[in-house]
């Protein structure tokens, strides 16, 4: 099955499909999950990064064993062989940026990175690195707030929680040239609703069934 690039999906009019940590029932964070997931077909794969004892792991919370999360060094030698598969690195302390991509650059990775969560400030940084910024927002902030700030320092998505999306502001938001970027959509009844919608990525635990009603809906 081809892998199309991220922007080769946005470019036909279609949604990226993102497999998101723990995807097809597997361990977050794990080999396994990589393995999903690149198994899935899915255009991105989304994990969790920090700094644990000086070292890049995947990992949500501060682990109680660090031995026991997988280094972001064997995610990249998984990653890197399986050609247009981006990454969407969900940076879970500030001021990693730098870190990852000069490990990145080892596996010549830099240009499939996407960065989300606690660098919405960092996306001048990210673009000299050669990456970029989707900015994170949170329920209870204002997707107008998020509009703004994209539209000062150029970002092209939202990274919302699937229930901050509506018809109404998914609209607003296209019209003034950005798109939403969706976690974590699971249900079936969600992911059809954004695939019609036509959301720019959806961020699931279920990518093969995303995958599926894509093709269904969206003709890809």
């Amino acid at each position: 099955m081809k892998r199309y690039a991220p922007s080769e999906i946005l470019a036909m009019g279609k949604t990226i499909i993102t497999a998101h940590s723990g995807c097809e029932n597997t361990p977050p964070n794990s080999r396994e999950h990589i393995l999903a997931a690149i198994a899935s077909g899915s255009e991105m794969i989304e994990f969790d990064v920090r700094m644990v004892e000086g070292e890049l792991r995947l990992s949500h919370d501060v682990p109680e064993d660090p031995a026991s999360c997988i280094t972001l060094r064997e995610c990249f030698s998984l990653v890197a062989p399986e050609e247009n598969l981006h990454m969407n690195i969900d940076v879970k302390t500030e001021g990693l940026l730098e870190s990852v991509m000069a490990l990145a650059k080892d596996f010549s990775l830099e240009h499939r990175i996407i960065f989300t969560g606690a660098c919405n400030d960092d996306r001048e940084l990210a673009l000299s690195l050669g990456s970029d910024v989707w900015r994170s927002m949170w329920p209870g902030q204002e997707i107008a707030d998020g509009i703004a700030a994209n539209q000062k320092d150029g970002s092209p998505f939202l990274n919302v929680a699937y229930c901050m999306i509506t018809e109404e502001n998914n609209k607003e938001l296209c019209e003034s040239g950005f798109g939403f970027s969706a976690w974590t959509v699971d249900k079936t009844y969600f992911l059809k609703l954004f695939l019609k919608m036509g959301i720019s990525n959806i961020t699931t635990r279920n990518p093969v069934l995303a995958m599926e009603l894509r093709k269904e809906i969206q003709g890809i």
